[in-house]
């Protein structure tokens, strides 16, 4: 009773709270010692008639009221000493209720967020962002926790919640912008994860940013907050900024001697509010300055400078297109690499002329006629076509580039060798079916775990007489290089060509179908082989012995596209990466026995970035599916530019990364409008009674933070020294 009373009495009086009552309480009751020692050892003076006192009573009066009142403050002093003392050990703090604290009360759980995407390079936009968020970790006391999350297009937790606000404040002037996009979407949702395991204090979230408003695209109506966290938004984006980018290169894929030139167009867009008039674009190939064109563009607007490139050599060449400086750098430039080549050289080798065909008896009578050059008409590509009857030397291999096997139907395990080794030292090979083919020959000589097949033949089906019944290719991979210039609509159908008979086939071990006709069966496999090289295998006829493609429009571009693909060995299939992304590069390794080299030693890649920082690789050696023991992937993409592979052993490989210019595009989104979008709805918020562990915690957590005991005893000091000062005094 006394004890639920003290404490009523303490916290009306004071507002305060305490964790140990009964310390309180021997407090109350030692205070009340001096006051009992103080009335018994008062002594009642017995009153006796003098005869005239008058001067001495003037003369002792003024000491007898300083005695008295010494005595006095002395009894005060040892009360309130005993009774601090009590209310020290009882660990008293300052709190209002537990329910109003878990919401309002209590300490401060700050998440700061800072934005690193690169469009916070613009001027000092960066710099303010960082100094805005020292002014809140500034504003924070010892006792709020803070965290620190550092994003871009995705989000990095550089500071969990509750570091020392010393290490957030390091974290914070170490922190760098990064050449990726804005996505504000993870940050966010990390913030509030973070946030949501906190049961006591204020939840505040803090978004430093240029509020670009291409970072909030990914955000649905259902991404909102917690209702109980708090969202502030620090806008540091410039007013009015001027920009200009260079959103995209269309680039030839080949340029070949014969080609006068070839135009490489670059788009650039004016992202700001003024026209920009005779603004220099210049075109650099390999480190070299090769022509300026000047461009007029109004507000908001795009406009194409288009260059002339011609070659005399045989080489993969590398470069960049580039604006004058402006206040954001990082999309000035925009990267490219292109391949020129003295002529694509194809060779055809096919069985001697057959008797009795319906059609021409000659396999290549199509491929001549669709690859030979004729006056008047410009074709796709410039190839050098020659055919023989048997697989030329290795002399003769080494000057291809595309090797067509047309329905041959023998091969020597010399001839064999001779094409494993051209296709894996980075050639391209076309194989058709027809009559003719042995298919335990192929498998003998080219096929095994890991051979050269893309498939495994199993029997030819169909009727190649009988022009009634029919299939049609259905299904194809229009994301593939070589019928993406097919994908969109009017470009070329290659439903619409009949196949009569055909080779039923398996993929093997790394190969891919990416032709498939009407009823399941693959029409056109592909494999990666050796180092770059690559192999297509049709499972019908290149003629029209067993169709009539050859007839059809789609005949021409789709053989062209075939023998490009192939033929573009030192071109990767993607050469126009984005940062972040990971690059898959083949590599040619010797220990499958593949190659040529006597020691079978893994090779060795060495990988440097724009920076020149090298990197050293090796093949997996623990390739699982869909993975090739032939590929490496490097991830470290986060610097725009020319990348290069060098393999031990073997040729210099090239790769160019470049930004994403959405992010180009510096216009900032309505902070109110943010604000109705990310606050979650009152009515989530649901009263819960706190548990009695919960509610102990709180207090526990309170009073460590205040430490209010460790004043009362100073004070509790200070009157000990004063006491004992003036118990001494005469």
């Amino acid at each position: 009773m006394l004890k639920a009373i003290l404490l009523t009495t303490i916290k009306k009086m004071f507002g305060l709270d305490i964790l140990a009552p009964l310390f309180a309480v021997a407090g109350a009751i030692g205070a009340s010692i001096p006051i009992i020692l103080h009335l018994l050892n008062r002594e009642r003076a017995r009153q006796l008639i003098f005869s005239t006192v008058r001067f001495i009573q003037m003369s002792h009066q003024t000491n007898v009221r300083r005695h008295k009142l010494k005595r006095l403050l002395l009894l005060l002093m040892r009360i309130l000493m005993l009774a601090l003392l009590g209310l020290a050990f009882a660990r008293p703090f300052f709190a209002d209720s537990f329910v109003v604290t878990q919401k309002t009360g209590g300490k401060r759980n700050a998440v700061i967020i800072l934005d690193t995407s690169y469009s916070m390079q613009y001027e000092a936009t960066f710099e303010n962002s960082k100094k805005e968020a020292a002014k809140i970790l500034d504003g924070l006391d010892a006792a709020d926790a803070a965290c620190l999350i550092l994003s871009s297009d995705n989000a990095r937790v550089v500071a969990p919640l509750g570091s020392e606000l010393s290490h957030i404040r390091t974290a914070l002037n170490t922190a760098e912008t990064t050449n990726e996009r804005t996505d504000y979407l993870d940050a966010l949702q990390s913030a509030n994860e973070i946030l949501a395991g906190i049961p006591i204090g204020e939840k505040q979230v803090y978004l430093i940013s240029d509020m670009q408003k291409r970072g909030w695209d990914n955000f649905i109506e259902t991404d909102k907050l917690n209702a109980d966290v708090q969202i502030h938004f620090v806008d540091v984006h410039a007013e009015k900024p001027q920009n200009l980018a260079i959103t995209g290169i269309s680039v030839p894929p080949v340029v070949l001697k014969e080609q006068k030139s070839a135009r490489l167009v670059a788009r650039v867009r004016n992202f700001g509010l003024e026209p920009i008039e005779n603004l220099p674009v210049r075109l650099f190939i390999d480190d070299n300055m090769m022509d300026t064109v000047e461009l007029d563009i109004e507000p908001d607007d795009i406009a194409d400078a288009v260059f002339s490139v011609a070659f005399q050599d045989e080489a993969t060449h590398t470069g960049w297109v580039e604006l004058p400086e402006d206040p954001l750098l990082v999309d000035n430039k925009r990267y490219f690499m292109l391949q020129s080549l003295q002529s694509i050289k194809v060779h055809a080798v096919r069985e001697r002329e057959r008797s009795g065909s319906r059609y021409q008896s000659d396999e290549t009578f199509f491929i001549k006629k669709a690859l030979a050059s004729r006056s008047g008409v410009t074709l796709p590509l410039q190839i050098d076509f020659t055919e023989t009857f048997s697989v030329p030397n290795v002399a003769t291999l080494e000057r291809l580039d595309v090797l067509i096997l047309a329905d041959v139907a023998e091969l020597s395990s010399g001839e064999a060798e001779r094409v494993k080794n051209f296709v894996a030292n980075g050639g391209g090979l076309i194989l058709t079916v027809g009559d003719n083919i042995d298919t335990d020959t192929y498998k003998r000589h080219l096929g095994g775990e890991d051979g050269l097949m893309p498939c495994d033949f199993v029997q030819a089906v169909g009727d190649a007489f009988n022009r009634d019944q029919f299939r049609v290719i259905a299904t194809v991979q229009y994301d593939h290089p070589i019928f993406r210039p097919f994908k969109e609509p009017n470009h070329g159908d290659f439903g619409k060509a009949r196949f009569y008979r055909l080779f039923q086939a398996v993929p093997t071990k790394d190969a891919t179908v990416i032709a498939a006709y009407d009823d399941g069966s693959p029409a056109l496999f592909e494999k990666s082989y050796g180092n770059l090289g690559r192999v297509l295998c049709f499972t019908s006829t290149i003629d029209r012995e067993w169709n009539d493609l050859p007839i059809r429009a789609v005949y021409l571009p789709f053989l062209h596209e075939s023998i490009k693909y192939l033929a573009l060995k030192s071109v990767d299939t993607t050469p126009d990466y984005r940062i972040g992304d990971s690059v898959e590069l083949k590599v040619f390794d010797d220990s499958r026995g593949e190659g040529t080299s006597p020691l079978h030693k893994r090779p060795e890649i060495a990988i440097f970035d724009p920076n020149n920082v090298e990197t050293r690789v090796q093949p997996d050696e623990n390739a699982t599916e869909g993975t090739s023991q032939n590929s490496i992937f490097y991830a470290d993409t986060s610097v725009p530019g020319i990348y290069s592979a060098h393999i031990s052993g073997g040729d210099t490989h090239y790769f160019v990364v470049n930004i994403d210019t959405s992010e180009s595009d510096l216009a900032a989104r309505d902070i109110e409008e943010l604000t109705s979008m990310l606050k979650g709805a009152a009515e989530e918020s649901v009263e819960e009674k706190p548990s009695a562990e919960l509610v102990a915690q709180y207090r526990e957590d309170v009073e460590k933070n205040q430490n209010v005991w460790a004043y009362l005893m100073l004070a509790v000091f200070a009157l000990a020294v004063t006491e004992m000062f003036l118990a001494n005094r005469v």
